[in-house]
């Protein structure tokens, strides 16, 4: 370590709005980025003279010049296993923005680099710190809906720029609104109901008032299921401008509904009516931040590990690979 207990040396790789949404998520746990690399000099030096950081045009001269105990990696998911294969040959913990990579190939390389390495990374699967999400777990576990069988997640709107940004190109992110958004989805399906063993899916891109067909979907359904028969009902588009952000869970004794616009956790108990839970304020992505700064200290264990990310990689690519085949009627 070069830096203290208290005060790791942090880099972040990436100035979009996801690299600042990282730096934002250190700062509020008392810690400002000392480095950060962005190709764009412009976006670079506005972050770096934000903060204070050391700027860099190159993640490699970062790496190997900035003295860093943890590196955020907030770039496009073609980039990634660069990225952390050189993170690793500089014996840095790595917190590695979703998906872990843009193919199921290069995710498995990179869980395998990883377990070679026994350097700390986590995937950032950020709904699992919301704190909404962590009760309605605990309420699973603790029986409030009986049985799970059912659970229902859309992450879907109008990304205007769809068409025109490096995630609707599939050498870049690997697929469109099911890669970029669904990756959360299966990661809540896999965190609240178990492991998936069942995949299907349909994807569709066409061109509309909103924009112009894409090289990747712009609007997936997957349908998951785990060992014991619970099924999973995932939507995701870029091209439905009234939004829904959403996730709501059946089983034999109630149900749970989570609704992101308003962050209203309610539960309905079986014969019952529906009632907010009470749920604590706090940012996901600081409380991630926070919980990986606690593994990195030696004082938890990892919620998120590699293998989480190469497990959502692999739905992904089963969903991919279902939905190039479906089944024609008629």
């Amino acid at each position: 370590m070069t830096g203290s207990e208290n005060m790791p040396r942090v880099g972040i790789v990436g100035a979009g709005t996801i690299g600042m949404t990282h730096v934002r998520a250190w700062q509020a746990n008392g810690i400002t980025p000392v480095a950060i690399a962005e190709l764009n000099e412009e976006a670079l030096n506005r972050a770096a003279g934000e903060i204070g950081a050391q700027p860099f045009r190159s993640a490699a001269d970062m790496l190997a010049s900035a003295a860093l105990d943890i590196v955020s990696i907030c770039t496009p998911p073609f980039t990634h296993e660069e990225l952390i294969q050189a993170a690793i040959e500089a014996r840095l913990a790595i917190v590695c923005e979703k998906p872990l990579a843009h193919t199921l190939e290069s995710a498995e390389r990179i869980g395998q680099m990883v377990s070679a390495s026994g350097v700390l990374l986590t995937v950032g699967f950020c709904h699992r710190f919301q704190p909404q999400v962590e009760i309605m777990k605990r309420m699973i576990a603790d029986g409030a809906i009986g049985t799970p069988m059912m659970f229902r997640n859309r992450f879907a709107g109008h990304k205007a720029d769809a068409a025109t940004t490096w995630f609707s190109n599939p050498a870049m992110s690997g697929g469109g609104p099911m890669m970029d958004t669904s990756v959360h989805s299966v990661d809540l399906f896999r965190h609240l109901m178990g492991d998936a063993v069942r995949v299907s899916a349909l994807t569709s891109t066409k061109e509309t008032d909103l924009g112009p067909a894409l090289q990747t979907e712009d609007t997936a359904a997957m349908l998951l299921q785990t060992a014991d028969g619970t099924i999973g009902v995932i939507e995701s588009s870029w091209r439905t401008p009234v939004p829904e952000w959403r996730v709501t869970i059946h089983g034999t004794g109630g149900a749970l509904d989570l609704d992101y616009g308003t962050l209203v956790l309610r539960h309905c108990p079986a014969g019952g009516e529906w009632r907010n839970v009470p749920v604590p304020e706090g940012d996901r992505f600081a409380r991630e931040i926070a919980h990986f700064i606690g593994v990195w200290r030696g004082n938890t264990e990892p919620r998120v590990t590699v293998q989480d990310g190469v497990a959502a990689n692999r739905i992904l690519d089963a969903a991919y690979r279902a939905a190039s085949a479906p089944v024609t009627i008629g």
